[in-house]
């Protein structure tokens, strides 16, 4: 089993912690490879989003990064040339979309089974959950996406991001449709997932909330 890193969001300076701990990672001479899929080039160009991946591990070292804008045939093998994946964020719909016309999120959970580190920030983070539609409340489904379904890398959990308090009646909703249990992280906080344990990562606390609603504080440090 492989590593998984989960971020909030937020800008290089909310997520340098759990960036710094990643990079950590990123051994044996291979390359960072970048998934910017989830971004509407119309709005960002991926050149910037270039720029962005690689402003943000520089400090780090990590200097060698690939970006991958075609998900289409790539396959197991192609992954494994790669230290770790990084998924970014923007879109959940139009990342899960890319991955399922693309076949790419079996070769992912293949990468993860074999051992491969692999970090989701944003909408990267929300696939990782069992349910996408924690990002009903600010993303629009434009690509007509018709499951919910996310990865199920964290078991049964959901994941929601950019989390804030004023969220919480909506994440009660959401519970009430789903039946999903959710961890909520801010973009201050992270998770890492490792032989099944998640510890919390970053400078502010995640929040575990259960079926029945019970919300749960879980400081960076302590594992849920």
């Amino acid at each position: 089993m492989g590593v998984l890193y989960l971020s909030g969001g937020g800008d290089s300076d909310q997520t340098l912690a759990i960036d710094r701990e990643f990079a950590g990672e990123l051994t044996g001479g291979k390359s960072l490879l970048y998934l910017p899929v989830a971004m509407n080039p119309g709005e960002i160009s991926y050149e910037a989003c270039y720029e962005w991946i690689k402003s943000v591990f520089a400090p780090f070292g990590v200097k060698d990064i690939a970006m991958w804008l075609d998900l289409r045939d790539k396959t197991l093998e192609d992954l494994k040339r790669y230290s770790a994946v990084y998924i970014g964020g923007g879109n959940t719909f139009r990342l899960m979309h890319n991955f399922l016309q693309s076949d790419f999120h079996v070769h992912l959970s293949a990468f993860k089974e074999e051992g491969g580190t692999i970090y989701g920030g944003s909408a990267g983070a929300i696939v990782m959950g069992s349910d996408i539609a924690t990002c009903i409340h600010m993303d629009d489904n434009d690509v007509q996406l018709k499951t919910r379904d996310g990865l199920s890398f964290l078991n049964d959990f959901s994941i929601w991001c950019h989390y804030q308090e004023k969220n919480d009646p909506l994440i009660h909703q959401f519970i009430q449709v789903y039946r999903k249990p959710v961890i909520a992280l801010s973009e201050e906080t992270g998770l890492k997932i490792l032989s099944g344990r998640m510890e919390v990562l970053g400078t502010k606390p995640a929040y575990v909330f259960d079926r029945d609603l019970i919300k749960q504080v879980y400081d960076p440090g302590r594992f849920i």
